[in-house]
């Protein structure tokens, strides 16, 4: 009888042991899902903010996810310094609508 439950025990414990090493704790667990939510996270980031650029020959801001066209502004982009009309080639980015005015005001005084 000893030896049966000396058996057990031992083999109740080896699986113990043994299941430990073969599932993720809840700390890798929850690190694997933190690493998710951030790669979520920084795709959607990517997709915000705005783009002050040029249409029709305008200062125009665009959406950045879709690349959209929100509004132009009467003011011509060629009556702006080189630097300025480069720059509005490339595309300014702006992260929300208030950066964005910013740079628009900052360009058509």
């Amino acid at each position: 009888m000893k030896k049966l439950i000396a058996v057990t025990g031992v083999l109740l414990i080896s699986s113990i042991i043994i299941t430990s090493y073969l599932t993720p704790s809840d700390y890798e667990a929850a690190q694997m899902k933190n690493h998710q939510e951030e790669n979520v996270q920084s795709a959607q980031e990517l997709n915000t903010g705005y783009i002050v650029s040029v249409f029709s020959g305008r200062i125009a801001l665009y959406r950045k996810r879709d690349k959209k066209v929100l509004f132009s502004t009467d003011t011509l982009v060629s009556d702006l310094p080189e630097a300025d009309q480069n720059r509005l080639k490339q595309g300014i980015e702006a992260a929300d609508m208030n950066e964005a005015d910013n740079i628009i005001k900052e360009l058509c005084s």
